[in-house]
């Protein structure tokens, strides 16, 4: 009887490689006819059996509901791949997991919404300079903290944190939705201020109370 291994062929390793870089590069899986068409093959077949494959070796994760997009790396591969980037740049480069949304449980965990990594330099941290493990990145969106720095777009490396200090720049959750606001206090209790005077201040009400997640430490802006 064959030894059953979880090492990939040089061909299974090329597909998962391709299959990575599209979901960090566009935000979504290629499709089995992308990935035939990246491998050379001239049957979708073949791309079938290498999906299977890696799934079979737990580098994939099996869909609930099979769709033309629907190849989802597992933990097993975002781990594999961390460690991988890390073992290219030097230790003065910190690997930060992008989320494509601020999910309900804790960012850290949230393998599942991971689209890709920025790799930033330590020094663009001030000291004691945090552990990778302890950091997140979420993409701006909208106008609304714009006269401190922030546009649409960036992208915002969060320290986990379930208290910030007032004056904080915080990704918090309002309902089910996250936002990014400067954590203020007055005589009324906390509030979420932004920072244009468009948009209105988000206060905390029994109704809907807002929940810190992560303080702003840095950010990356593409030009």
């Amino acid at each position: 009887m064959p030894i059953l291994t979880n090492k990939l062929t040089a061909t299974q390793s090329k597909a998962l490689d391709f299959i990575r870089s599209s979901i960090e590069s566009y935000g979504t899986a290629p499709t089995l006819r992308e990935l035939c068409e990246f491998m050379g093959y001239s049957a979708i077949g073949s791309a079938q059996d290498i999906v299977a494959a890696l799934r079979k070796k737990g580098f994939l994760q099996t869909p609930d509901k099979q769709q033309a997009r629907s190849l989802t790396l597992s933990e097993k591969a975002l781990i594999q791949a961390n460690k991988e980037e890390n073992a290219k740049f030097d230790p003065n480069t910190l690997t930060i997991h992008c989320l494509g949304q601020v999910p309900a449980g804790n960012p850290i965990e949230a393998v599942g919404e991971r689209i890709g990594t920025l790799r930033m330099s330590i020094s663009m941290f001030a000291k004691p300079h945090p552990s990778p493990n302890s950091l997140f990145a979420v993409q701006a969106s909208g106008q609304s903290m714009v006269d401190c720095g922030i546009l649409d777009g960036d992208w915002l490396v969060v320290k986990e944190a379930r208290e910030a200090s007032e004056g904080d720049i915080v990704v918090a959750r309002v309902g089910g939705d996250a936002t990014v606001k400067r954590l203020m206090k007055d005589q009324e209790g906390w509030y979420l201020k932004p920072e244009n005077p468009s948009y209105k201040d988000i206060r905390a009400s029994e109704d809907e109370p807002f929940e810190v997640i992560g303080k702003v430490v840095a950010l990356q802006r593409t030009l």
